[in-house]
């Protein structure tokens, strides 16, 4: 497996262009399984949510955010992704890196793939997401990982704990949530600085090496919180409206959302 560059270190000198994050990087190379029969032939961000594919969506809310580059990490169906770029007239600089591994990798891995591409701050977004464009006005500064308050009656996966102070305490893999304090959910959107890059990029890639490219990358940003060697600011986006779609059942509810929202 050829290892990719970690990212290019620089003078320690304060970088205007981390005052603010232009550049996002979005994951998109899963084969989307629970949301068959609707991924059988397309990739889950091809996938048409009250009108418009969730990548149009993702792009939408970028452009109105400021964000002038996005790098996507392909894989299933990845031509059909291309093609859909090349007639959408984005604004935004647009480049594709392609994970032949998606079949038996996680997004740990598509993540380290990225490591070439990514020599700034960015905001890091998962495909299956949809959110009110207004989310990303918290999430244009780096080091900030949005989360919302748990709701067990749709919230399933990571999970995790704020300090008072208001930063990321901890994160919760596998569902396995505390159940004696304040607990939300994680959005799958978070924005890193350089600083924070640079020191996320060894573990994924130490993961990578030792073969464990089936894990989720959450795993990575949990063992650094916890090690203190890097600090998340949360955003908290309890009061927007965010959903994910993983399953059929996701899909309906968000798609009755939208139109509940269009005619309010």
């Amino acid at each position: 497996m050829q290892i990719q560059p970690h990212p290019t270190e620089k003078s320690s000198r304060t970088d205007p262009s981390e005052t603010r994050v232009t550049t996002a990087l979005l994951l998109a190379a899963g084969r989307g399984t629970r949301l068959r029969p609707f991924t059988d032939s397309i990739p889950k961000c091809l996938v048409d949510v009250g009108g418009k594919p969730l990548l149009k969506r993702v792009i939408e809310a970028l452009e109105r955010h400021g964000f002038r580059r996005l790098v996507i990490v392909t894989g299933y169906r990845s031509g059909l992704i291309e093609d859909f770029l090349k007639q959408c007239g984005s604004r935004l600089e647009i480049q594709t890196i392609h994970n032949a591994q998606y079949d038996s990798t996680n997004n740990i891995h598509s993540l380290w793939l990225a490591g070439h591409a990514l020599n700034e701050p960015f905001l890091l977004v998962e495909s299956d997401l949809v959110f009110e464009p207004d989310a990303l006005a918290q999430m244009t500064r780096p080091d900030r990982i949005a989360l919302a308050r748990f709701d067990p009656e749709i919230h399933h996966g990571t999970t995790a704990r704020a300090t008072p102070c208001g930063h990321l305490e901890s994160l919760h893999l596998n569902g396995h949530a505390p159940s004696k304090s304040a607990i939300f959910k994680t959005v799958n959107i978070c924005s890193l600085s350089l600083k924070s890059w640079r020191a996320l990029f060894p573990v994924l890639q130490a993961y990578v090496e030792s073969g464990k490219t089936d894990y989720f990358y959450e795993l990575a940003i949990r063992d650094l919180v916890e090690a203190g060697k890097i600090k998340l600011e949360v955003a908290d986006l309890s009061d927007h409206w965010w959903d994910e779609i993983d399953s059929g059942h996701d899909l309906q509810r968000v798609r009755l959302k939208i139109q509940e929202l269009a005619t309010a």
